[in-house]
């Protein structure tokens, strides 16, 4: 049991300090996630979406904090007890979304690590049986160091992950894992399986079919429905219940990073252009209705001096902006909250690469964009 004990703590305390960190470094990611389980669709709890973002923030110190603790060893009945509670939410989150296929990435490695629902929820049961193993068996785990220490390292660990929560928010995040990631090329981010040589995933639509007759209910996919002409043909009894048809994931492949990344300006795709300018600055509004005037300005004035350099330049957001006297474009709100945790937030590329990106907090002046080039 103790050695059992001693892996376990191993396990879930550097897997907890992992699974926190990259939540941590963008709490504003997490924060999305959570609006989406907290809303009408999912857990129907839209009181707490305001909370979103200090709940985010919160629990990605706490995840820290937890494993950070249970490999030092201290105030080990509280750790054990709240690493199983949090397992247990989290285990509850995971076979939510897997069962009835509502959030279909759980964020439990933020962007770093993308888990299909039902590899999610596996993972978390497996966390919860090592965490069992460490309750059971709390008195195998002893203190690392001494007490002056182990503290002095918590107290480093909560001050060091609630000063990159801030720069997170307030900034950019420290490190990017997302597509849209300064370096990046989005020309290649978006090539097809088919322009790669990959395999691309592909997916079954599954019907389910009601006997009018006698109201057997049966569920089938499209290869047979098509195959036997019972279901379809003249004078069948059988029905496709129409609200019930849902598509799945028949064999996993290569999908692109990058998606609905199109700039829909007043009925023109100016996506090529923009992404084969030598220099392009993008604004990207992903809540019109959060931006104000002072904000429309700053949008305003860097976007006229960047056309005077050369800059090919344009705005994009999810509704027209009132006072933009700038090109505005449309494209997918997500997109645009995957590109950048700013609104407004500023992208520069060239040529399909992301040479910076810049949060509000940080508005950038022409002669740093030039510098760049």
């Amino acid at each position: 049991m103790k050695y059992l004990v001693q892996f376990a703590r191993i396990i879930v305390g550097v897997i907890f300090i992992i699974s926190g960190f990259v939540k941590n470094v963008d709490p504003i990611g997490l924060s999305f996630k959570l609006e989406e389980y907290f809303s009408p669709t999912v857990l129907n709890i839209p009181f707490l979406e305001s909370l979103s973002l200090p709940l985010a923030t919160f629990f990605s110190i706490f995840e820290i904090v937890l494993g950070v603790l249970l490999l030092l060893g201290v105030w080990k009945r509280f750790t054990t007890i709240a690493l199983l509670l949090t397992i247990i939410f989290f285990t509850f989150l995971t076979f939510y979304s897997a069962y009835f296929n509502k959030v279909t990435d759980c964020g439990c490695f933020g962007d770093a690590l993308k888990l299909e629902p039902w590899a999610s929820f596996y993972k978390d049961v497996v966390l919860l049986m090592l965490i069992i193993v460490l309750v059971i068996g709390q008195k195998y785990i002893k203190p690392l160091f001494v007490e002056k220490a182990n503290y002095a390292i918590n107290f480093i660990t909560i001050l060091g992950s609630a000063i990159i929560a801030y720069i997170g928010i307030n900034h950019l995040p420290i490190i990017d894992f997302r597509p849209y990631a300064v370096g990046k090329n989005l020309i290649e981010g978006m090539k097809s399986p088919q322009e790669l040589g990959l395999k691309p995933t592909t997916y079954k639509t599954i019907y389910t079919m009601k006997n009018s007759v006698d109201g057997k209910v049966v569920e089938i996919d499209d290869a047979q429905y098509i195959a036997d002409d019972k279901w379809y043909k003249h004078g069948t009894p059988w029905v496709i219940e129409a609200d019930k048809t849902r598509t799945i994931v028949e064999k996993k492949g290569y999908e692109p990073p990058i998606h609905d990344f199109n700039f829909d300006c007043n009925g023109v795709d100016k996506t090529s252009e923009i992404l084969n300018a030598s220099k392009a600055i993008v604004f990207v509004i992903p809540f019109v209705e959060k931006v104000n005037e002072e904000q429309i300005a700053k949008l305003n004035t860097l976007g006229k001096e960047a056309k005077a350099k050369g800059f090919v330049v344009s705005a994009v957001s999810n509704n027209p902006i009132k006072g933009l006297e700038l090109e505005n474009c449309f494209m997918d709100q997500t997109t645009m909250k995957t590109i950048i945790r700013s609104n407004p937030g500023v992208m520069i590329l060239e040529k399909g690469t992301v040479k910076a990106k810049y949060h509000d907090n940080d508005f950038p002046s022409i002669n740093r964009l030039e510098e760049l080039f």
